[in-house]
């Protein structure tokens, strides 16, 4: 079965278990859609699907999943040429939302548990994406290097994470309270089943408004803020693209957003020429005469 090969082929290329998932689930909408196999469609039924997507106001990212998913679909069996009249979907670069280290306190403040408090201030002092704390395991934190090993980031890669002196206090705390088994932070369910992710937002959200925080922000917020501070604190981009797991420098550009309060703190190159004095010079026009 063809949908068969192009999950293997997935997963013997090194795709996440998110994107097999993702691209499987774009090639059922388009079988769905035209209620007949993708093997049986042209290439102006695949501009169709797109336009449709379109008119739905589907996001940037989902049309480039789509895009990706039928591109491989059509690449197992040599028609690439299906997606010759739909041009490459291209993400918007947005400004991402950033909390201010005072709103970041105020989050933490207003945790109404322990559990609540341990998991954002993990967030925002480490960096790692929500979907890398719910599969955390105890093995995985390392007091002694100050780590966070991330077996299986985004993309399949692993990676060490920053383990804060005052994170680490509250592991400490947290595991001595809690006692997790395997899993550092479990469901309700049992201590071998991992907390969700939908929880964990829940969590947020409720803390959000109680702080009192206006802003939009969500559970990744906490990321984008640790890459942004880390930034305005003089880190060179390599470093905190290492930290974040991003394979592409590109990415990481994305927090290259700084505020014009902050582009106006720069000091001009003119204020280090020691020798140079305001008003060493009569003002000439063209002709070299003097203003009076």
């Amino acid at each position: 079965m063809l949908k068969d090969k192009m999950i293997s082929d997935m997963i013997v290329h090194g795709y996440a278990t998110k994107t097999i998932r993702n691209y499987t689930t774009c090639m059922t909408v388009l079988t769905r859609y035209f209620q007949k196999s993708p093997l049986e469609l042209e290439p102006t039924d695949i501009y169709k699907f797109f336009l449709y997507l379109r008119l739905e106001n589907r996001s940037d990212s989902s049309l480039i999943n789509f895009y990706s998913a039928i591109l491989l679909f059509y690449s197992l069996i040599d028609r690439k040429e299906m997606l010759q009249l739909v041009p490459l979907p291209k993400r918007k670069r947005t400004v991402v939302s950033v909390f201010s280290q005072t709103e970041i306190v105020s989050l933490l403040s207003n945790c109404c548990t322990f559990w609540e408090k341990i998991i954002f201030t993990l967030l925002y002092s480490s960096g790692i994406r929500i979907g890398e704390v719910v599969n955390l395991q105890i093995s995985d934190i390392d007091f002694e290097r100050k780590a966070i090993f991330i077996e299986s980031g985004k993309g399949g890669h692993a990676r060490y994470a920053l383990l804060a002196d005052k994170t680490a206090a509250l592991l400490k705390q947290y595991m001595e309270i809690y006692n997790p088994k395997s899993y550092l932070f479990f469901s309700h369910k049992g201590k071998d089943v991992a907390v969700s992710i939908r929880s964990i937002q829940a969590a947020f959200q409720k803390i959000r408004k109680l702080a009192g925080i206006q802003k939009y922000g969500t559970v990744h917020t906490l990321r984008h803020s640790f890459a942004t501070h880390l930034l305005e604190d003089g880190y060179g981009l390599v470093y905190i693209q290492k930290l974040l797991g991003h394979a592409d420098i590109k990415t990481t550009l994305l927090y290259l957003h700084v505020s014009p309060e902050s582009l106006l703190q720069i000091t001009s190159p003119l204020e280090k020429i020691g020798n140079f004095k305001p008003g060493m010079f009569e003002s000439q026009n063209q002709y070299g005469l003097q203003f009076r």
